[in-house]
């Protein structure tokens, strides 16, 4: 972003909110080819998260587009700046605005064009406009990286505050032998003896960017695995199953690890501007298979099969997990943005960053997250 050119003043700006997608679409096309952005902040995947979670929740869409009004006083029309992809709800008496996308959402971000050069009083102003618009009383901005794609997050606004969890990600390099470099000859090793434990039980075969009805078996095995892990049975049926199957029809690049044509690992993610997003991962339950680690023999060969198709950066999304430490060097910090627009919205943004706070001082205690995890299986 070149420094030496004027802040956009709100004056030159027009803003437009929409209950609707499709009212937003081509504003949203044209942004989301060119901002600093993630696959999670495309079009389809908001569409489709809002089909099969946001309406059952009883959101309503709140999209918020930007213009610059110097095209129209030339004659031309009015081109976007910025668009946040919203969701208003009731908490109480508050409605809040947060981003489209909810937990399936690893990285949240408006989406700026290169010149949309806004400062924090100038955004602050712009989304009181809009909460006017919307009936909004508090922007509830979670999960946003502070940068992206080396560009500063202009939605991180002085006063956020830390999310609860981080994300993790890595730079891949450029040859497989230098990534596997990256891992101890002692890490090497066990994953070798692993993989040949399991070569004695049958034949092992690493699928890659399975399409079509092949993709569809993937992430079937893949829900199905992950309801029994977690003995949750809402990733089997309703709206998670729902959304990952409709993702399916093209946007969800999916693998697999087969033993005697059995799936028995599966990963599920976005490719978007040569970045690999893992959103979904899962591996049978069974002890005899289990503990030869058939999720880490597939993302192992998951990276090296995103080298060979010129894949520069790779994450695992956020939350902790002893898996994304062992292949990603980075954690990104992510922030959780509160913003009043009106007193309602002020009294209560002090109450919602205290228990953000709490929420990553137990996500940050290994013994204390545990104890959660525990108490959340034992009341389903």
């Amino acid at each position: 972003m070149e420094l030496s050119r004027p802040e956009t003043s709100v004056d030159e700006i027009s803003l437009d909110v929409f209950s609707s997608f499709e009212a937003a679409r081509a504003d949203w096309e044209v942004l989301f080819a060119n901002a600093p952005a993630s696959a999670y902040q495309s079009f389809g995947f908001a569409l489709d998260w809002f089909e099969t979670f946001g309406r059952t929740r009883g959101l309503t869409p709140m999209i918020v587009v930007a213009r610059h009004s110097e095209g129209v006083r030339h004659g031309e029309g009015a081109r976007p700046l910025a668009l946040l992809a919203l969701a208003t709800s009731r908490l109480g008496p508050l409605r809040i605005a947060q981003f489209l996308g909810g937990k399936e959402s690893n990285f949240n971000l408006g989406l700026f064009a290169a010149d949309a050069r806004l400062d924090a009083a100038a955004l602050r102003t712009l989304l009181r406009r809009a909460a006017r618009a919307g009936g909004v009383d508090l922007y509830r901005l979670g999960n946003q990286p502070q940068a992206f794609e080396g560009v500063a997050n202009p939605l991180a606004l002085p006063g956020s505050s830390a999310s609860p969890s981080f994300a993790y990600g890595t730079s891949l390099p450029a040859t497989a032998s230098e990534l596997d470099a990256r891992f101890s000859a002692d890490a090497r090793k066990k994953l070798r003896k692993k993989q040949a434990r399991l070569e004695k039980m049958g034949a092992l075969v690493f699928e890659h960017c399975a399409t079509g009805a092949r993709a569809r078996e993937i992430l079937e095995a893949l829900l199905a695995q992950k309801a029994e892990r977690l003995q949750d049975p809402s990733f089997a049926s309703g709206a998670m199953r729902d959304f990952v199957l409709g993702l399916c029809g093209g946007a969800l690049d999916v693998h697999a690890l087969t033993l005697d044509g059995r799936i028995i690992a599966t990963y599920a993610g976005f490719i978007h501007r040569g970045r690999f997003s893992a959103m979904l991962n899962s591996f049978v339950a069974e002890e005899e298979i289990a503990r030869s680690s058939p999720g880490d023999l597939l993302l192992h060969s998951l990276l090296r099969d995103l080298l060979a198709r010129g894949v520069a950066r790779f994450d695992l999304g956020v939350g902790e997990a002893r898996y994304k430490n062992a292949v990603c060097d980075e954690t990104i910090a992510l922030v959780d943005t509160l913003v009043p627009a009106t007193p309602l919205g002020a009294l209560a943004a002090p109450v919602l960053s205290a228990l953000t706070r709490a929420k990553r001082a137990v996500k940050q205690n290994p013994r204390l997250l545990a104890t959660l995890t525990e108490l959340r299986r034992l009341a389903r």
